[in-house]
């Protein structure tokens, strides 16, 4: 899946945490999808290479291609959030994980995120 950031002109505030980053009329290509219940939904890009790859808010872009990836699962929390992205990245504590170094997630996250990256978000 890849979407274009279109900018933050007439989104609200709260929604662009983390925009200072994008380029407007960039493609990025979505790595995974978290939706909330009752709240705003979010798309994880890569936007620095070796930085954690922030969640930014879904209204600051537009689709440019729609077909998600094949290597994503569905996750259902428990408030009824859902979640696409590869499994591996679904365990608990996997994003944890992550920031704090573990050798283990930063393999499994630079695995997946080389396929979706080269698959272009397929």
């Amino acid at each position: 899946m890849k979407v274009r950031f279109v900018g933050v002109e007439g989104v609200d505030p709260s929604a662009r945490q983390g925009s200072h980053v994008l380029r407007p009329d960039r493609d990025y290509v979505v790595l995974g999808i978290e939706c909330q219940s009752d709240g705003p939904n979010y798309f994880r890009i890569e936007t620095t290479r070796g930085e954690w790859p922030p969640l930014l808010d879904s209204r600051l872009f537009e689709v440019t291609d729609a077909q998600v990836s094949a290597i994503w699962t569905a996750r259902i929390g428990w408030e009824g959030s859902v979640s696409l992205q590869p499994e591996e990245w679904q365990r608990e504590g996997f994003w944890e994980d992550f920031t704090n170094h573990d050798l283990r997630a930063a393999e499994s996250y630079d695995r997946y995120r080389d396929h979706l990256l080269t698959s272009g978000g397929r």
